[in-house]
């Protein structure tokens, strides 16, 4: 039952905000935008696409240095699969694939995965977003943008990443599981935290190492940059006139919507707030309209057929992408799946 009432929750957002999407955008206009578009450069933007998501990967793996060692196409294919999820069902569930299947293919600690996705890769993100944002409103006079929202992404990347960064830092003394007040805790808890926050903390090692941390901004810079062509493809796809920086706006502010899931595959969300930001970037509306509507309709059509493919490549069930077990959680020790 919570999950036909989550599920209505999702498509009542969706339609709501389609509903003001058509409020606020000549509709017809915007999709005219859609048959006219220029599909050429289409052809260069989707592999670009993959591409960035290929160093995101390599990036991923330098996280996973100091936990055990993946192949970076292994990795890749993992990544693919779970931005197809992450499209289909809500609450980002194609992240815990992210966690699921390297510990089970590679045997990688869950702990330290858990780590790398929800933690490292969240501040790394965060850093270069604020960076890459900061660099296009210094080229950029846009009246209107909201750049309280801005500084509030500065104050949260801020304390999230000294936060980080000290926890990366620390370094339990053996024993330390029966000693203080962890004493206190029940002694399942205890053996749990004995062997997972070591881990955990080893999935954070790029925190505190510098030549690590280089190379893992400097891959992520190459992946956002990338992705930020593909957002300049698509916009000459459907004929707008705009600059590197504006692309960078739209391609962080596209990035900040997936990263809040709150409708099916953000349909109605992506639209909405895409549309307002090329509006404020000086773009017509019904043009702006029609961008947003074509730039995600490629990307879901894209990540869907690639995660399929990543899917069959790397031999894996609907089961292993789709339903996260208890009992496959248990059973990880003992399992010795081959790498493909």
């Amino acid at each position: 039952m919570d999950f036909y009432r989550r599920l209505w929750f999702r498509l009542a957002v969706s339609a709501g905000l389609i509903g003001l999407l058509v409020w606020r955008v000549d509709i017809w206009e915007a999709l005219e935008t859609l048959a006219e578009g220029r599909y050429v450069y289409v052809a260069a933007a989707l592999p670009i696409y993959s591409l960035s998501k290929l160093v995101d990967a390599y990036r991923w793996r330098l996280m996973l240095a100091k936990l055990g060692s993946a192949p970076v196409l292994g990795l890749f294919g993992v990544y693919l699969v779970s931005n197809m999820v992450n499209n289909l069902l809500p609450l980002r569930v194609g992240d815990a694939i992210r966690v699921q299947v390297p510990a089970r293919r590679w045997r990688l600690p869950r702990a330290g995965l858990t780590a790398t996705v929800f933690v490292t890769e969240s501040l790394v993100d965060g850093v270069a977003f604020v960076i890459l944002l900061l660099i296009a409103l210094a080229f950029l006079d846009v009246p209107g943008l909201p750049l309280g929202l801005v500084w509030a992404l500065i104050g949260v990347v801020s304390v999230g990443l000294v936060l980080a960064v000290a926890a990366s830092r620390l370094e339990p003394r053996p024993g330390w599981e029966d000693r203080g007040w962890v004493v206190a805790l029940p002694a399942a808890l205890r053996r749990l935290l004995a062997r997972t926050l070591p881990e955990f903390l080893a999935g954070l090692a790029v925190l505190r190492d510098v030549p690590l941390a280089a190379r893992t901004m400097t891959a992520t810079f190459v992946a956002w940059l990338l992705e930020t062509v593909v957002f300049w493809l698509f916009g000459l796809t459907f004929g707008l006139e705009l600059g590197l920086a504006d692309y960078l706006v739209i391609m962080v502010t596209a990035n900040m919507i997936v990263a809040m899931p709150v409708a099916p595959s953000n349909i109605g969300p992506y639209e909405v707030a895409m549309t307002e930001v090329v509006v404020l970037l000086g773009v017509e509306s019904s043009l702006a309209g029609g961008f947003a509507i074509g730039s995600h309709l490629l990307n879901i059509l894209w990540v869907g057929v690639s995660g399929l493919v990543a899917m069959w490549l790397m031999r894996l069930s609907f089961e292993d992408v789709f339903f996260v077990t208890l009992r496959q959680a248990q059973g990880e020790r003992e399992e010795r799946e081959p790498a493909p």
